[in-house]
């Protein structure tokens, strides 16, 4: 890959997850990176391109994560506070997940965006529900209710607390990682 492809990738990511999708510009990119505005589209012909490549370069980077984890031998635990770290991540930086920045502009993305955007919420809820099903039968997790359902609930209020922190200013982000995880402690 490029290295003007990968900088307009990186900058068109964290221009959907700080500004959202479309509130950005390929001449954004093209000031900020300068170069021409010919040069973006060169590498992506529509912001359809780059808002799809963005979402695949998630569910990769997603993937690889998992696959490490697997590697390293995480248990379910561990795999559920790695993968919240990533939203205290993004608090720390002041931007949101991709799925919340795209999922309120989910209605004016390209068919192809919001496939890619719909294959990886059902990747990572999918996931989700194999370690807190997992998690309950070892006994690190006790809920009652359906381990997809519970998935959805904590994928959810990761997103929707992004949000709302900004709205509020929250600081300290890391109460709502430690309710998570205290909420499904036998």
């Amino acid at each position: 890959m490029s290295i003007t492809r990968e900088k307009i990738m990186e900058l068109g990511e964290n221009l959907i997850r700080s500004k959202g999708y479309n509130a950005f510009s390929y001449q954004d990119i093209s000031s900020e990176l300068g170069i021409k505005n010919a040069a973006v589209h060169y590498y992506f012909p529509f912001k359809e391109n780059l808002g799809t490549s963005i979402v695949k370069t998630n569910i990769q980077r997603f993937e690889e994560m998992v696959e490490n984890m697997n590697s390293l031998r995480f248990d379910e635990l561990q795999q559920l506070e790695t993968f919240i770290k990533i939203y205290i991540k993004s608090h720390r930086e002041q931007k949101l997940c991709i799925l919340g920045s795209l999922g309120p502009d989910f209605n004016t993305l390209s068919e192809t965006t919001k496939a890619e955007l719909k294959r990886m919420t059902e990747i990572i809820l999918k996931w989700l529900s194999g370690i807190l099903l997992s998690g309950r039968e070892q006994k690190i997790f006790a809920f009652n209710e359906d381990p997809g359902n519970r998935a959805f609930v904590i994928l959810s209020s990761l997103i929707a607390s992004l949000q709302l922190s900004r709205i509020l200013d929250v600081k300290d982000y890391k109460g709502v990682f430690q309710t998570i995880t205290d909420d499904l402690k036998p």
